[in-house]
């Protein structure tokens, strides 16, 4: 199985928000670690910076480090810029409404306000100087506006300013495939690439999302052209029990696409527990597979 994988990212999505046990946590990261993951990413909401959960966000870093695993944060909907775990916005986006897009919808707020890069830097800040995060994920920035991916590219020049080693990848929404030339015009970020279903081009499902081929496809070419390094997120977490099926079938050939920063759900959300348990074991078969390629050829 052909990859040039740098990294390989479990996204865990947002357990330290949840009532799971250390020792349920434990045994997830022991079985990422089974499977040659080397990194796993969360969400982080900016509310969370601050309150109860900040105390939750830093048992979880300290104890996926205990295990070897690198840690990466994925600001969730900061300034409505993002996208990430939870829909809707923050309390923030909504008190500080004088920083919102005047021709947009609510929630938005515009990236050369003042307040919005200062609460950026703060947050940056708090990430790698008091949580320890290793790296920053830039989850579909939204407006897909050039001006805020230009924004998001300042804020990893700052984030590089306060840890040289943090390693910044920033994907796209699978449908805005007419992103990837401005994402190649970045300066600051390491990875960069796009998200996409694992599923066939003429696969229905409940919530569509252009397919990992698609994106994939359109990306990675601009990118390396611009010798720039390759990030992809092969979506799995909006599957249900009908696309169990599907899903199979391309799942191998999925994660056999060439890149240089490979992300996979850990598991499924919507399935019941039975094509849940057969949905994880295909991914993390792959996975070790992926691994033990990348042990061969490295």
């Amino acid at each position: 199985m052909k990859n040039t994988i740098d990294i390989l990212n479990c996204y865990y999505y947002a357990p330290h928000n949840h009532s799971i046990l250390h020792r349920h946590l434990d045994w997830d990261l022991e079985k990422m670690l089974s499977l040659g993951t080397d990194t796993i990413s969360i969400c982080v909401q900016e509310d969370g910076m601050k309150n109860w959960h900040q105390k939750r966000i830093r048992n979880f870093v300290k104890l996926a480090k205990s295990k070897g695993l690198k840690v990466h944060a994925v600001p969730n909907r900061w300034c409505g810029l993002l996208a990430g775990w939870l829909d809707g916005f923050s309390w923030w986006t909504l008190e500080n409404a004088d920083t919102w897009y005047e021709d947009l919808p609510v929630g938005f707020s515009n990236p050369k306000s003042d307040k919005v890069q200062s609460h950026y830097k703060e947050n940056l800040k708090i990430l790698l100087d008091e949580f320890e995060f290793d790296g920053i994920i830039w989850d579909e920035p939204r407006p897909a506006k050039p001006e805020v991916i230009e924004f998001l590219d300042e804020m990893s020049e700052f984030a590089k300013n306060i840890s040289r080693e943090v390693v910044i990848s920033m994907f796209a929404d699978a449908p805005k495939l007419d992103l990837a030339e401005i994402f190649a015009k970045t300066r600051h970020m390491d990875y960069l690439g796009s998200d996409g279903h694992v599923r066939s081009v003429d696969h229905q499902m409940h919530r569509m999302k252009t397919t990992i081929f698609e994106a994939h496809a359109k990306y990675y070419p601009i990118l390396e052209e611009a010798k720039k390094k390759t990030f992809f997120l092969l979506e799995g977490q909006r599957h249900r029990d009908e696309d169990l099926e599907n899903y199979l079938e391309n799942l191998e050939k999925a994660f056999a696409l060439p890149m240089d920063h490979m992300m996979y759900y850990y598991s499924a959300h919507e399935m019941t527990y039975e094509n849940e348990q057969i949905f994880n074991k295909a991914t993390w078969d792959v996975v070790k597979k992926i691994s033990e390629s990348r042990k061969k050829s490295g």
